[in-house]
């Protein structure tokens, strides 16, 4: 083998070794990235469950806070109408509202005939109001109460 031959010999052997080094370079990057997109993919994945699940927690919140409410319906259907009546006067309409929504109809109309005829006509006005679909009535479209002939 002649000088000439043999120098490009070895830098080719040279350039040989340059290129599988840069080779073993890239492939460790690649794998670096493809940890590293392995790992966002898995932090998306555990944020998507965590909206995910808090979602789910306020609709649990949610169906827990309506059941204590129903309990507080059903604990005033349980009690005497006068006393219902006598607590029913003096509360929030805001609240009101909500727990005659709820309440049995028969049981709100022994509770609304002891009530105060100004708090139980506030409160008939409001839920008139709410089956109207939060549109407020005009006062010609409430049905009139007339009392009867014989004074009741």
């Amino acid at each position: 083998m002649s000088p000439g031959e043999k120098a490009v010999l070895e830098r080719l052997q040279d350039r040989r070794q340059e290129l599988d080094a840069r080779a073993r370079e890239l492939e460790i990057r690649e794998n670096l990235l493809k940890a590293a997109e392995q790992r966002l993919e898995s932090k998306a994945a555990e944020i998507k469950a965590a909206e995910g699940g808090g979602a789910a927690a306020a609709q649990k919140r949610e169906e827990a806070d309506m059941a204590k409410f129903k309990n507080i319906v059903t604990m005033y259907e349980n009690m005497k109408p006068k006393d219902a009546a006598k607590i029913f006067d003096r509360l929030d309409m805001k609240i009101l509202i909500e727990v005659a929504w709820q309440f049995n109809p028969r049981k709100l109309s022994d509770v609304m005939a002891l009530m105060q005829p100004e708090s139980a006509e506030k409160l008939t006005v409001e839920m008139a109001n709410r089956a109207n679909g939060g549109k407020p009535l005009a006062g010609s479209e409430l049905p009139k109460i007339e009392s009867r002939p014989n004074g009741t």
